[in-house]
């Protein structure tokens, strides 16, 4: 995996958000596990693990072994606190540390488009995959987050600064299909659309702060740039509940499954 902005609390917190302002009730995590055919006592790994948040899941579906993979020390290891009956391991998805054909399952959850070879680890992905085996990557759509994204990106240009593209749209389940089919042989997508409702400018602006804000192409913004960027974006969130009474941030997301044939 690559680079990452996310640490365990920003995470933490984004999780939150999606739980407290998603304008559908859906439980995300159990929607993506419950693309697998579950039979008990599938091994599974977990690419891009973090802090395990997927973990009770799998063992709520019956899974056999669990093991988690994650580059960032500090997600595993609040990861090994929270499971430590499940085997957690520092690596990185292009270069996965286990034999050929050991998993029944492998899951990538938004994590793929983080990775600097997202071909590479697909590659190992299958390599790792059991004959029969599922694999299963979460992503966003390419439009989730735009209207957040036009916020911050109207606001760096306010200060002659430019964004970096939504990272996710490295791996979107629209350019994401093809690859993935292009090392299974096949794939295919489910989508499922939501979007957040925020309620107030702070609920909408910590999210903001969790990860977008530091998306600028060239050096780090100084405090003093970041002040105005932060300033000018909780301006457009207020206009925005100004007139529509919540700040609707569409965000739709969902998987890329593919099956390893042979």
């Amino acid at each position: 995996m690559g680079a990452s902005t996310l640490n365990p609390s920003a995470l933490q917190g984004r999780i939150e958000a999606h739980r407290r302002f998603s304008e559908r009730a859906v439980d995300f995590f159990a929607w993506v596990v419950d693309h697998v055919p579950w039979r008990g006592g599938e091994r599974v790994l977990d690419v891009g693990c973090g802090t395990g948040v997927y973990v009770p899941y799998y063992r709520a579906r019956g899974a056999g072994r669990v093991v988690g993979v994650d580059l960032s020390p500090e997600m595993l290891a609040q990861a090994r606190a929270r499971f430590p009956d499940t085997a957690f391991c520092q690596g990185r998805a292009e270069a996965l540390p286990f034999p050929a054909m050991t998993f029944d399952v492998v899951f990538a959850n938004h994590v793929l488009f983080f990775v600097e070879d997202i071909p590479q680890a697909l590659r190992e992905a299958r390599r790792v995959l059991r004959p029969g085996g599922w694999f299963v990557a979460a992503t966003n759509a390419a439009k989730a987050l735009d209207r957040l994204h036009a916020f911050h990106a109207a606001a760096l240009q306010a200060i002659g600064r430019r964004p970096q593209p939504l990272r996710h749209r490295r791996f979107a389940l629209e350019n994401g299909r093809p690859l993935v089919a292009a090392v299974f042989g096949q794939a295919e997508i489910d989508v499922l659309d939501n979007a957040f409702r925020f309620p107030t400018v702070e609920d909408a602006l910590a999210y903001y702060l969790s990860g977008e804000v530091y998306r600028v192409e060239g050096p780090p913004l100084t405090p003093a740039e970041q002040a105005q960027v932060v300033a000018q974006v909780r301006e457009a969130l207020a206009r925005v509940l100004a007139v529509e009474g919540v700040c609707r941030i569409p965000k739709p997301a969902g998987v890329i499954l593919a099956r390893r044939e042979g």
